[in-house]
C-alpha cells in the first residue's frame, strides 16, 4: 500500500511525523492532495489533551488541496479541481440533519479531530462536503476558508444590524476574523479586546475603531465610555474563558444580542441571574460552534475577491516536521505568531515572507 508522511498524534503531548498509509476513499468520497493547511487553536488543544477525542489520529481541519482521486459515485469533482473542504460531517438523514441544522447531527463527525486530517500529503473526505476553488484563490488564502466560514455565521447568528455598536472578545485568528466580518456587516463602531499588543494592533489595521488593552485597562468600563452608558448592541465572545464570558454578559446593552463562540472548557460552569442578566435584560443569547451551509461559499467570496484582508493575519509557514514547535509558538504567542500554515512542501519554521 502507498504511504504518505504525516504528523500524527499518539497520546497527550506525543506527535511523531511518521510514514503511515495512503487513505483509502469510498465511492462518495475524494482524495485531495495537501497544499497548504491552518494550524488552529483546536490543535494545540488536542496535543495538549484539553480535547482529544480520538488517537492516534492526524490533526489538520483547515486546508486546501488538489483533487487526486475520485470515487465512483463521484460526479460533480474531478481529478485536478482545486478545493477546500468543509470538515463537519453529518450522517444526512436525521431529524436535526433535515431541518438543516447539521451541526446537531448526533453522527457528526470532523475531519482533522474524529478522523484523519490534513497534517498529512494526502486527507480523504465526502465529495457533498468539497468546494471547488476559484483561479484566482491561492492555496494558502484557501486554507483560511474555514476559520472565516465560522466567524461569518457567528456574525449571523449575532444579528447585527446596520450601523450597530459591536465589541469582539479576542484578538487571535477567530477574533480579528470577526472585526473584519462585523465590520463588513454594516457595524458602525468595531470594539477588540484583548491583551496582545502586537494582535491589537494587527485588529485596527483591519477595521476596528478602538482596540482595548484588557491588560491595562476594565473593558468594560471601556465599552460603556464608548456607548454613552449603554454597553454594546452585539457582543461576540471568542476567547471561551470564564472571566470573558462574565464581561461579554456586563458589556452588551439591554435588548441586545451575545453570541457565544469561544471555546470554553468542558464542564466550565458559571453563575448568571436570570432576572437581572436574561428576563429583564431581554437579552437574546446565541451558540455558534463551527461555520456550515452558505458561510463556505461567502467565506471563499470574501476571501478570493480581496473584500476579506486575509495578510496581516499570516504570519509564520511550518513544514509538516516542525509541526510540535508551531504548536508551541502558536501556544505561547512567541514571535508575534496569529496564523501559522503548515505544507508538506514547505521547509523548516519561518516567518511569513
Amino acid at each position: 500500500m502507498e504511504q504518505m508522511k504525516a504528523a500524527v498524534i499518539h497520546d497527550i503531548g506525543d506527535m511523531k511525523v511518521e510514514k503511515v498509509d495512503v487513505p483509502q476513499i469510498k465511492a462518495d468520497e475524494v482524495l485531495v492532495k495537501t497544499k497548504v493547511c491552518g494550524i488552529c487553536g483546536t490543535d494545540v488543544s488536542m496535543f495538549r489533551g484539553r480535547y482529544l477525542p480520538v488517537k492516534p489520529v492526524i490533526p489538520g481541519h483547515e486546508f486546501s488541496g488538489e483533487v487526486v482521486k475520485v470515487g465512483e459515485s463521484v460526479g460533480t469533482i474531478r481529478v485536478g479541481d482545486r478545493v477546500t473542504v468543509d470538515e463537519n460531517v453529518s450522517c444526512g438523514v436525521c431529524y436535526f440533519c433535515k431541518r438543516q441544522q447539521k451541526l446537531l447531527c448526533p453522527n457528526l463527525y470532523q475531519v482533522g479531530i474524529h478522523s484523519n486530517g490534513a497534517f498529512a500529503e494526502y486527507v480523504k473526505a465526502p465529495a457533498q462536503n468539497v468546494f471547488k476553488l476559484p483561479k484566482e484563490m491561492s492555496y494558502e488564502y484557501a486554507a483560511f476558508t474555514e476559520p472565516l466560514a465560522c466567524s461569518i455565521r457567528a456574525v449571523d447568528r449575532a444579528g447585527i444590524m446596520t450601523g450597530d455598536s459591536v465589541v469582539v472578545m479576542g484578538d487571535g485568528p477567530i477574533g480579528l476574523a470577526l472585526v473584519q466580518v462585523a465590520r463588513l456587516d454594516g457595524a458602525s463602531m468595531v470594539i477588540d479586546c484583548g491583551h496582545h499588543g502586537y494582535r491589537l494592533k494587527k485588529a485596527l489595521e483591519v477595521g476596528a475603531d478602538v482596540a482595548v488593552d484588557t491588560a491595562r485597562e476594565n473593558p468594560v468600563k471601556k465599552v460603556s465610555e464608548l456607548t454613552d452608558g449603554r454597553g454594546a448592541d452585539v457582543v461576540i465572545e471568542a476567547v471561551g474563558r470564564l472571566e470573558t464570558y462574565q464581561q461579554a454578559f456586563q458589556m452588551v446593552r439591554r435588548g441586545g444580542n451575545l453570541a457565544m463562540m469561544g471555546v470554553p472548557a468542558a464542564g466550565l460552569k458559571m453563575e448568571l441571574r436570570p432576572f437581572d442578566d436574561m428576563f429583564n435584560k431581554e437579552l437574546t443569547l446565541h451558540g455558534s460552534f463551527a461555520g456550515t451551509y452558505d458561510t463556505w461559499i461567502r467565506a471563499i467570496s470574501l476571501i478570493s475577491t480581496g473584500k476579506f484582508k486575509l495578510g496581516p493575519l499570516l504570519t509564520h509557514k511550518s513544514a509538516l516536521d516542525q509541526i510540535p514547535k508551531a504548536l508551541s509558538l502558536m501556544e505561547k504567542r512567541e514571535n508575534n505568531a496569529i496564523k501559522i500554515l503548515t505544507s508538506p512542501e514547505y521547509k523548516g519554521l519561518s516567518k511569513m515572507e
